[in-house]
């Protein structure tokens, strides 16, 4: 069984908007229903758990409702972090759940080739990540002042899904949590316990809406279906 699991607890205080994020509208749909029907839609995907902040609780579950979505399993309580989160998914999940796919709710662009490749790679390597190489000269800054070159060969913007196998995901977790460690994401929480992590290509249209002119990009790109041709 392939479940995704799609934390959305965050507040998105950089999108400089009343609510969070994933609840503001492209094209008169949340930003995190595009996104729930990437996973919906998907035929590899099982079920889908959804962690929401308990002051969304009640919204969010309306909103699957009026949108009807089928593979919904569980809305929980998501955490203080991201981590917290996924941990509170990952334990509302069904036992026999063999592969999680943790992917942001704001990356509505998200291909289904990319997520078949990610569960493909994830039963063959245990865990997969979409990456893209820095195309930017990356600086070091202090007070708004350069200090510092970074080289960017061999760097990459890691994305998601992030596939894990649940064999792997759930003891590090717990693990994690147990000594009080915080990760970023899993690919971090894996390299810290000495696991290798398989990266595929990325897409640079599949990107995270994080700030306000990244809702405007996705209002022009939404009824393009760009996402279908990668």
């Amino acid at each position: 069984m392939i479940i995704a699991i799609i934390p959305s607890a965050g507040k998105g205080k950089r999108a400089k908007s009343k609510k969070p994020k994933q609840f503001l509208e492209i094209n008169g749909i949340p930003i995190l229903i595009h996104t729930l029907l990437k996973f919906e839609n998907h035929p590899e995907v099982n079920g889908i758990i959804l962690c929401v902040s308990l002051k969304y609780m009640e919204f969010t579950k309306k909103l699957i409702n009026s949108f009807s979505l089928k593979k919904i399993l569980d809305i929980v309580k998501g955490g203080e972090t991201r981590q917290d989160s996924v941990f509170c998914g990952v334990k509302a999940s069904p036992s026999e759940t063999e592969i999680f796919l943790i992917h942001d709710a704001v990356r509505p662009f998200v291909s289904p080739k990319l997520i078949t490749e990610i569960i493909e790679n994830t039963k063959k390597y245990g865990a997969c990540v979409p990456a893209l190489p820095i195309r930017d000269t990356l600086n070091k800054v202090k007070e708004d002042i350069i200090i510092q070159n970074i080289e960017r060969n061999d760097l990459f913007a890691i994305q998601t899904p992030q596939g894990v196998k649940a064999e792997i995901l759930k003891p590090l977790l717990e693990k994690a949590k147990n000594s009080n460690l915080i990760f970023y994401d899993e690919s971090s929480l894996l390299l810290y316990y000495g696991y290798k992590v398989k990266i595929v290509k990325g897409s640079f249209i599949n990107f995270k809406i994080t700030y306000p002119e990244d809702l405007f990009l996705a209002e022009k790109l939404i009824n393009c279906k760009i996402e279908n041709l990668l």
